[in-house]
C-alpha cells in the first residue's frame, strides 16, 4: 500500500504541483496571519463582537456573490484565467483593507468592509476555479493524493502564518514605541500578508491551460446552456454545503474573538493555538486517500462532520483555552478530511464541463453561508453568549450530516 501511495504522489505533474506551491503561500499569508490578526484589529480599533459579524458578513458576501459568476466564466473561458485575477483582487483587497485605519470614523468601516468584500471576491475566483484546473491537470489514479497533498501542505504553512502572526504584533508594538493593545500593532502585519500574495503570481501564470483546453468536445457556453446544467446534483450538494459552512463558519469568524474577547488570551497564544490547530490537520488530510478506499466519500465525510459537532461541545459548556484548544484540534483534524471529501464527491457526479459551475455555485453557497453566520453569530454572542453559539453550530453540523447521506443517496441512484 506504502509503495502505491508513494508511486501515486509522484504522478503529479508540473502544472498541479505550480498550483499547490501557490496555495501554501496563500495559506501562510491569509489562512496563517490574516485570519489570525484581522478579526483582533477590528476589536483593536474598537468594534465590538457583532461589528465583527458584520464586516465579516460583507467579506463573506464577496465570496457568494462571485461565486457563481467565477464558475460560468470559468466554463467558458477555462480556470486558468480566473486564477490570475482572483489572484490579483486579493492583493488589492487584503492588502489595502487596513489602510481604513487611516480614515475619519464616518468612512472607516466602509473602507474596511469593501476592500475585505474584494479581498473575497478575488479569492472566489482563485477558489472556484482552482478545483476544476486541479482536476484537469490530474488523472483518476492520483487525484486524491493532488488534494491529499494540498490538505497536508496548506496546513502546514498556515502554522507557520499563525506563528508568525501571533508574534508580529508584539515585534511590531516595540518597534513602534506602543503596546499590543494599540491598531498599528496589527495594521502592518495585515499589510504584509495582503502583499504576500505578489509572490504566487508568477506561479499561477506559469501554468498551462490544462487538458480540458485541447478536449474534442464543443466548447460550452454557459450563457446559452444553462437549461442543459446538472441542477440536480448543483442544488442538492448547495443544499449541504449551505448547512455544512454553520459550524465551520462560526470558528472561521469568531474562535480567535472568543479566545481575545471571551478568555482575555495574548495575542502570542492565540497565534500559538492557531497554529497547533493547522499543524493537527495537516496529517489528518494524509488520511485522505485511506479514508476514501475504506470509507468512500459518503461515509467519511459523514463520520468527520459528526466528529466536528461533537468537537463544539466542550467549547460550549467549558469555558477555558484548554477545552477551547482542545475542541479546535478535533475540529481541524476531522475538516481536513471533510471538506476534501466533499471536494471530490460534488465534483465526481458531474461532467468535466459543468465542474467549473458545480464549484462556483457551492462555493457561493458557502459564502453566503459564512455570511450569514457571521452576521448572525455576532449578535447571538452580544445576547447569549459564546456557548449558544458554538451549541448552534453543532446542531447544525450534525443535520449536515443527515441532508448529505440522503442526497448522496439519491444521486447514486440516479447514476445507476
Amino acid at each position: 500500500m506504502l509503495t502505491d501511495y508513494l508511486a501515486n504522489l509522484r504522478l503529479i505533474g508540473r502544472d498541479a504541483r505550480l498550483l499547490i506551491a501557490a496555495q501554501t503561500i496563500m495559506a501562510f499569508g491569509y489562512v496563517g496571519m490574516y485570519s489570525v490578526l484581522f478579526n483582533l484589529y477590528l476589536l483593536r480599533l474598537g468594534y465590538d463582537p457583532a461589528a465583527v459579524g458584520e464586516i465579516n458578513a460583507i467579506g463573506r458576501m464577496g465570496f457568494a456573490l462571485v461565486g457563481i459568476p467565477a464558475g460560468l466564466l470559468g466554463v467558458r473561458f477555462g480556470p486558468r484565467p480566473l486564477l490570475i485575477a482572483g489572484e490579483i483582487i486579493i492583493v488589492i483587497g487584503l492588502g489595502c483593507a487596513p489602510m481604513g485605519e487611516f480614515l475619519p470614523e464616518l468612512f472607516q468601516r466602509t473602507w474596511l468592509s469593501v476592500f475585505y468584500f474584494l479581498g473575497f471576491a478575488g479569492a472566489a475566483l482563485y477558489f472556484v476555479n482552482s478545483t476544476p484546473y486541479l482536476m484537469s491537470v490530474s488523472g483518476r489514479q492520483e487525484r486524491s493524493h493532488v488534494f491529499s497533498v494540498i490538505g497536508t501542505l496548506m496546513p502546514l504553512f498556515a502554522v507557520a502564518g499563525s506563528l508568525v502572526g501571533g508574534l508580529l504584533p508584539g515585534l511590531t508594538a516595540d518597534v513602534l514605541g506602543v503596546t499590543d493593545a494599540h491598531p498599528a500593532a496589527y495594521r502592518y502585519p495585515l499589510i504584509l500578508a495582503g502583499v504576500l500574495f505578489l509572490l504566487t503570481l508568477p506561479l499561477v501564470m506559469a501554468t498551462r491551460y490544462g487538458a480540458s483546453r485541447d478536449s474534442d468536445e464543443p466548447v460550452v457556453n454557459p450563457l446559452a446552456n444553462l437549461r442543459e446544467a446538472p441542477w440536480g446534483p448543483i442544488a442538492s450538494m448547495s443544499l449541504v454545503m449551505f448547512l455544512s459552512s454553520v459550524g465551520i463558519g462560526v470558528t472561521i469568524a469568531f474562535f480567535n474573538v472568543y479566545l481575545d474577547d471571551g478568555l482575555n488570551v495574548a495575542t502570542a497564544v492565540i497565534g500559538t493555538v492557531s497554529a497547533a490547530t493547522q499543524l493537527i490537520a495537516s496529517p489528518a488530510s494524509l488520511l485522505l486517500p485511506i479514508v476514501a478506499a475504506r470509507l468512500g466519500y459518503v461515509r467519511g465525510f459523514s463520520w468527520t462532520r459528526m466528529i466536528m459537532a461533537l468537537g463544539l461541545i466542550p467549547m460550549a459548556l467549558i469555558p477555558n483555552l484548554y477545552a477551547a484548544t482542545a475542541a479546535m484540534l478535533i475540529m481541524a483534524s476531522a475538516a481536513a478530511i471533510s471538506q476534501q471529501a466533499f471536494t471530490l464527491f460534488s465534483q465526481s457526479v458531474v461532467s468535466d464541463h459543468w465542474r467549473s459551475l458545480m464549484s462556483g455555485v457551492t462555493n457561493t453557497v458557502m459564502g453566503a453561508g459564512w455570511a450569514m453566520t457571521a452576521l448572525a453569530g455576532g449578535h447571538v454572542i452580544t445576547r447569549w453568549g459564546y456557548p449558544t453559539l458554538f451549541l448552534i453550530a453543532s446542531g447544525g453540523t450534525m443535520i449536515t450530516v443527515l441532508a448529505f447521506v440522503t442526497v448522496a443517496r439519491h444521486l447514486q441512484e440516479d447514476s445507476e
